[in-house]
């Protein structure tokens, strides 16, 4: 990864965000609002920094377990919302993102639990563009990346940095000065802008 791959990952990143602002981004919580998705409810409430909180229950999917990270690790193994999903469920999961509809037959396989992860999963894509505008583009091109059935579930930790814990102000620090991009991160800024969800008119 060259110095000029990052140098073109921040002015996509940066335009993305400007582009973001300029469309009034994504709106904060401001009460309890259950929102409707092509796999099931999911609720926001206000939460720290203006930025949503996410959260759904066994209310709304009986019979699951339910979790809110991106990526867990226990002992040897990885839970959470992306190891929650099969490799063919992220390009309907980046389909719903981006216009919010999907037909029954790209629903049809997924489990209760695959469910209620997609549909947390498209919460809080919602709740990181609060935080940092433009955070939309780069996560679905993150998201794109898990269809590959040999990218593990915790490389999408550095496909999208923002994921990890404590890193809702990587991209901040990465403005600054204060932190660099590694290659993933790049590559997956660089895939998105070269796809055809760069031409889209969508957040």
């Amino acid at each position: 990864m060259t110095d000029e791959d990052r140098e073109k990952a921040n002015a996509r990143r940066e335009r993305w965000a400007k582009r973001d602002t300029k469309r009034g981004g994504t709106q904060p919580a401001t009460s309890f609002t259950t929102h409707q998705t092509p796999f099931g409810p999911y609720n926001e409430r206000p939460g720290r920094g203006g930025a949503p909180f996410i959260s759904s229950n066994k209310d709304q999917y009986p019979g699951t377990q339910g979790d809110d990270r991106y990526v867990r690790e226990e002992g040897n193994e990885f839970t959470g919302l992306i190891p929650a999903l099969d490799a063919e469920h992220f390009y309907p999961l980046v389909q719903a993102l981006k216009d919010g509809q999907l037909s029954k037959e790209q629903i049809d396989g997924l489990s209760d639990e695959q469910c209620r992860a997609a549909a947390m999963l498209m919460g809080i894509a919602k709740a990181e563009a609060v935080r940092e505008p433009g955070a939309i583009k780069h996560i679905r091109s993150a998201l794109r990346r898990q269809a590959d059935p040999e990218h593990e579930a915790p490389e999408f930790l550095n496909d999208f940095p923002q994921a990890r814990i404590g890193g809702a102000q990587h991209e901040k620090r990465v403005r600054s000065g204060k932190a660099r991009r590694a290659s993933p991160e790049v590559e997956t800024i660089l895939e998105a802008s070269s796809s055809s969800d760069e031409s889209m008119s969508d957040h």
